[in-house]
C-alpha cells in the first residue's frame, strides 16, 4: 500500500473515462513540422500563430540581453530593481495599446490573477463570460468581489446585473477570441452596456494579439475600439513567440498593481533575455500585416473545407477552428490516428470543454501550406 493510493484510484478514475491526460515530449521548435521521436509531425495545435518562437531576430535579440544581464532575475523587481528590458518591453506595449502604461508577468494566467485579485475589490461584481478562460475563471473564484457568468449573448442579464445597485462598481471580463471555440466577444455590445452603466470593460487579448489590428493589438484594434477598452490584458506566449503576460491601462492602474498585486510583488521577475525578446517581437508583430493575412487566408481555407466533410467547426470566426466530435473516447481515437499518420492535433476533452463536447482544436500558423492543410483534410475525412 502507498500512502498516495487515492491519487492512483483517482487517475484510474479518470482513464476509465478517458479524461487520463500524459505528456508528449518534442525534440524541435514549434514550428509547423515538428520532431517527436523519430518521427516528423505536422503540428495543428500550436498557438505559435505567427510563427516567431524560431525567428533569427527573436533569438538574436534574447542572445545578446543574456550576454548583458546573464540568465535570470535573481528576485522580485521590487526587491533587486528592474532590468532596462523590462521597461523597454512594457513602454513598446502601453504605446501599442495606446493606454498610459503597461506592466509584464511570467505568464498570462499570472496576469488575469493579478488583476483580478487586485482591481475589483469587496463590495464589487465581476461579471464573466461563461466560456472565459480558466485564468480569468480562477481568479475571479478567488477574488474579494462577487462574481456572476452570462453566455455569450444573454445581454439581458449582463444588464440586469449592471443596473442593480447592490455593488460599488462593477466588471466585465471577457477574452476578444475564445480559446476552445475561436469566435469573437460583442466587444461593441459590451462596450454599450459598459457606458450606459459606468462599468469597467477588461478584455483578455491573448489569441488576438499579433493576429489581428492594423498593428496586431488584437481583435479591439481591428474594430477600432480599442480606446474604450479600460483594461487590456494579453500574453507573449503566442503570437510573440516568447513567454509571459500582460497588462496596460491607464497609469494609476499600473501604479496599483505595482503595489498591491501579490503575483508582481512576490515572484521573480521574468529574465530579462525575455522581455528583450518580447521587445523585438512586438516590432516585428508591428509590421507583420502579411504574416496576418496569411493566417486568415489559412483558417478560411480549412475552415471551408472541414465544412464540406461535414465536420462541426461551431462559431470559429478566427484561427482556431475546433472540430467538435462530443465523445472522448472518439475524439482520443481520431486524435490517436491523426498522428500516426503525421499530425498532430490534440484531443481536448472536459473539464475543458463542457461535457459532451470533446473536440479536436485546430489551430492555424501562417507557415502552414496548403498542401499541409489539404493533406490534413483528406486524412481527417478517411478516418472520421
Amino acid at each position: 500500500m502507498s500512502q498516495f493510493d487515492f491519487l492512483k484510484d483517482e487517475l484510474n478514475g479518470l482513464k476509465q473515462k478517458d479524461l487520463l491526460r500524459s505528456l508528449i515530449c518534442v525534440e524541435s521548435a514549434t514550428e509547423p513540422v515538428i520532431r517527436i521521436g523519430n518521427a516528423e509531425k505536422v503540428l495543428f495545435c500550436s498557438n505559435d500563430y505567427l510563427n516567431l518562437a524560431n525567428n533569427s531576430q527573436i533569438i538574436a535579440a534574447a542572445k545578446e540581453a543574456m550576454d548583458k544581464f546573464g540568465s535570470g532575475s535573481a528576485a522580485s523587481r521590487l526587491i533587486s530593481g528592474t532590468a532596462k528590458p523590462h521597461i523597454e518591453l512594457e513602454n513598446a506595449l502601453a504605446k501599442m495599446f495606446k493606454k498610459q502604461a503597461a506592466l509584464v508577468f511570467p505568464s498570462g494566467y499570472m496576469t488575469n490573477l493579478a488583476v483580478l485579485q487586485t482591481i475589483p475589490q469587496k463590495g464589487d461584481l465581476i461579471l464573466l463570460d461563461k466560456l472565459d478562460h480558466a485564468s480569468i475563471i480562477d481568479a475571479a473564484k478567488s477574488s474579494e468581489a462577487e462574481f456572476r457568468t452570462y453566455q455569450r449573448t444573454q445581454f439581458d442579464r449582463i444588464e440586469k446585473f449592471l443596473a442593480s445597485d447592490e455593488y460599488n462598481r462593477k466588471f466585465i471580463v471577457t477574452e476578444s477570441v475564445f480559446s476552445m471555440d475561436g469566435d469573437f466577444a460583442q466587444l461593441a455590445k459590451l462596450i454599450e452596456l459598459k457606458k450606459k452603466y459606468n462599468a469597467y470593460l477588461i478584455v483578455d487579448e491573448a489569441h488576438a494579439f499579433g493576429c489581428m489590428g492594423a498593428t496586431g493589438a488584437g481583435l479591439a484594434e481591428e474594430l477600432g475600439l480599442l480606446d474604450e477598452i479600460d483594461i487590456v490584458i494579453a500574453t507573449l506566449s503566442k503570437s510573440a513567440g516568447c513567454s509571459g503576460g500582460f497588462v496596460a491601462s491607464d497609469k494609476c492602474v499600473i501604479d496599483y498593481l505595482i503595489n498591491k498585486a501579490r503575483q508582481f510583488i512576490y515572484t521573480t521577475a521574468p529574465a530579462p533575455a525575455n522581455s528583450a525578446a518580447a521587445l523585438c517581437a512586438v516590432e516585428i508583430i508591428k509590421n507583420a500585416k502579411d504574416k496576418r493575412a496569411k493566417l486568415k487566408q489559412n483558417a478560411d481555407y480549412l475552415r471551408e473545407k472541414l465544412k464540406n466533410l461535414g465536420l462541426d467547426t461551431g462559431a470559429s470566426t478566427s484561427h482556431i477552428i475546433p472540430v467538435i466530435i462530443g465523445d472522448n473516447k472518439k475524439t482520443l481515437e481520431i486524435s490517436k490516428r491523426l498522428f500516426e499518420k503525421g499530425f498532430f492535433v490534440v484531443a481536448i476533452r472536459p473539464p475543458t470543454v463542457a461535457p459532451g463536447t470533446a473536440r479536436l482544436r485546430i489551430s492555424l500558423q501562417c507557415d502552414h501550406t496548403k498542401e499541409q492543410i489539404d493533406s490534413l483534410c483528406q486524412t481527417l475525412g478517411e478516418i472520421k
